[in-house]
């Protein structure tokens, strides 16, 4: 017996950035590590905050507050950085609090290219437990511009 499953669900870890809930997929997460100290990288992109080493790896450190035009807020030791792989490279993006893993059956997302299509940032919507949470596309997160920026930016760390 053939039988078709007419939804999916994806896994997302889902973190806060004041009251905004912005999420990754779980497949592109590598792990969540305690706020270190950032190191400037001159001639960044703007979204850029700096870099981190994490065993030896230089790391960018994305400020996704300043691709959504939140206010800035000062690093605080509470914070976390999520590593996560973009298929180029690996970042580390800034999170007030990471809330945790969640489940989302398909249902319950919304394309963002069919509603927001300015918004190539951001992967999808979902609506759970009565929260609006921003699922965020890491694919393109920097344009070609702000890519080949950041690779002559990290070749003078190397």
């Amino acid at each position: 017996m053939n039988s078709t499953i007419d939804s999916y669900t994806d896994q997302i870890v889902e973190f806060t950035l004041g009251t905004l809930h912005i999420a990754l997929t779980l497949n592109e997460v590598v792990r969540v590590v305690r706020a270190v100290e950032i190191t400037n990288l001159p001639e960044a992109p703007e979204i850029i905050t700096g870099i981190i080493n994490i065993q030896g790896e230089v790391i960018p450190v994305v400020n996704i507050r300043k691709r959504l035009g939140l206010a800035e807020q000062v690093m605080d030791p509470d914070n976390k950085l999520i590593i996560a792989d973009t298929g180029k490279r690996q970042i580390a993006v800034i999170a007030d609090i990471v809330t945790g893993i969640k489940t989302i059956n398909n249902d319950y997302q919304t394309n963002i290219k069919d509603t927001l299509p300015g918004l190539r940032h951001l992967k999808g919507i979902a609506k759970t437990d009565g929260e609006i949470i921003l699922i965020y596309n890491l694919e393109q997160f920097l344009s070609l511009d702000e890519e080949e920026k950041l690779d002559n930016a990290l070749k003078t760390v190397k």
